[in-house]
């Protein structure tokens, strides 16, 4: 993929005079402007509704076992089972991205919202509220001005992408060895690289999105920016509840 300020170069600045790309008549360059503001908020909203949806749900796990509901602890106590779905979706979800529809793939995020919130609801039980309020206000103050790094900048960084998930790789890897170690301090230094590794994904997957609208924005296919709206949608979302969780670690004490 070529970088994007490439791209935006094949577009006309000065006037609303159409431009010839690859013998074909495009859009003008405030046209594509419009178009890329508008896909990069899209995934934007989708990702907030799906921190909404999670949050809720907890929220209504936390409050059933709380208040002694059945319904909780049996959710509670099928937290594997939500946990693993969760992987099958996520890899599900990549499967079908090119034979399912826009429609199919943003009601899965949904599911996945939902269901990563049954996940999720345990956090209440472990650590106290002021550390979780305090980690999510963190998340989002390097989420904000992350996404906005990435939004703006000339620099192409999907570039780092390889880098990024070589570190991912090898966090889980460690991760992995520290259940055998037990070890508090590999504990610490795994949330740490977490930290940085999801803080860095979080511009790269911005500036993705931004590339991947500029790139196929001439073909205007609908359907496809449809999908890497929701696909976007679906990567900051996980970079967000990653990034909190590790911060949520470092900051975090056992009730």
């Amino acid at each position: 993929m070529r970088n994007d300020y490439d791209e935006l170069e094949t577009y006309n600045h000065n006037n609303d005079d159409y431009n010839e790309y690859n013998g074909q008549m495009t859009m003008t360059y405030d046209d594509l402007n419009r178009l890329v503001s508008s896909k990069v908020r899209g995934s934007m909203l989708w990702m907030v509704l799906g921190l909404l949806l999670t949050g809720g749900t907890g929220f209504l796990v936390y409050s059933g076992l709380a208040s002694g509901s059945p319904i909780a602890y049996g959710i509670l106590n099928m937290y594997w089972v939500f946990a693993v779905l969760e992987v099958v979706m996520v890899f599900g979800f990549t499967a079908l991205l090119y034979r399912a529809n826009s429609g199919t793939l943003r009601m899965m995020f949904v599911a996945y919202s939902i269901l990563n919130g049954l996940t999720l609801s345990v956090i209440g039980l472990i650590y106290a509220p002021e550390i979780i309020f305090s980690a999510f206000l963190g998340t989002l103050t390097l989420f904000v001005v992350l996404a906005v790094y990435g939004y703006f900048t000339k620099e192409n960084l999907t570039k780092f992408t390889p880098i990024l998930i070589a570190g991912l790789i090898t966090l889980i890897l460690v991760s992995i060895i520290n259940i055998f170690l037990q070890s508090s301090g590999v504990d610490l230094f795994i949330s740490v690289i977490g930290v940085i590794i999801f803080t860095i994904f979080i511009a790269v997957d911005v500036n993705r999105i931004r590339n991947n609208i500029i790139t196929y924005a001439v073909q205007e296919d609908s359907e496809v920016l449809n999908k890497i709206e929701i696909v976007g949608a679906l990567n900051l979302y996980l970079d967000f509840i990653n990034l909190f969780l590790y911060i949520l670690r470092i900051l975090g004490r056992k009730r």
